[in-house]
């Protein structure tokens, strides 16, 4: 039996149970560095984590050693290079089509509608991701790999008010209120709500829903659930979505 399986079973799970809890109060001091300006003394984490200091202070110098937090010279704890590259890593991997797919596919199942997620090229869009609801029937102009002029779109127009200064007054309304609305310009009788989605460097795309005009959709259920997926979107690629914190309008 190998030496580690043998020291599991003779511990049980009691054993188990204890390292678990130290894996985890390791990761709460870690996001609780996270949350500083400035580095922490082994007294205050103690007391903000609710554990007797030699607790602490063997997670600590577990995380030091590993690189994870460092110590400066006055004895205060911050973080350290090793939380960078795993975070660096985490960024590596998530690219913004792996970020919004989930969300496209809940926007289609809960409203029943198309989901897409589109890149700014120059005047134009690139659409990158798509999600049709079941059983449509409904053509859209939105195909993946499609190219659509930026200016009269939806997810172009999110992504337009943010990639510069928004001296145009429609842009700098989408800028304010957090989407944008394009209603028939693209494709006679649709209608299409987008928000911008942001990772570390800004802006880097949009996540809107089209559907049939005449649908008796409510407007600030639709553009409020597109905002609340552009937001998670965002979260997922370590962004921070910028857009404004006006009460949602309605579609006009």
């Amino acid at each position: 039996m190998p030496h580690g399986e043998g020291a599991a079973a003779r511990g049980g799970p009691e054993s188990a149970l204890a390292g678990s809890r130290s894996v985890l109060r390791a990761l709460e001091i870690l996001e609780l560095l996270a949350g500083q300006d400035v580095p922490m003394s082994l007294a205050r984490i103690a007391k903000e984590m609710g554990i007797p200091k030699t607790s602490c202070l063997g997670l600590l110098r577990a995380l030091n050693a590993r690189g994870f937090i460092r110590q400066d010279a006055a004895g205060g704890y911050g973080l350290g290079v090793r939380s960078f590259e795993v975070g660096a890593a985490y960024l590596r991997t998530m690219t913004p089509t792996r970020a919004v797919a989930g969300e496209l596919r809940g926007l289609t199942g809960n409203l029943g509608m198309t989901s897409h997620f589109a890149v700014l090229d120059g005047d134009e869009v690139i659409y990158l991701a798509k999600h049709d609801p079941p059983g449509s029937g409904v053509r859209l102009a939105s195909e993946l790999g499609a190219r659509l002029p930026a200016a009269t779109t939806a997810v172009g127009k999110a992504q337009l008010a943010f990639a510069a200064p928004a001296e145009d007054g429609a842009l700098a309304e989408v800028r304010a209120r957090g989407y944008a609305v394009d209603d028939g310009m693209t494709a006679a009788g649709i209608r299409c709500v987008a928000a911008p989605v942001f990772d570390v460097r800004g802006c880097c795309g949009a996540i809107g829903v089209s559907y049939l005009a005449q649908e008796d959709a409510p407007a600030t259920e639709v553009c409020g659930a597109v905002v609340a997926a552009a937001r998670r979107a965002s979260t997922e690629l370590g962004g921070h979505w910028s857009a404004g914190e006006a009460p949602l309008q309605g579609a006009q």
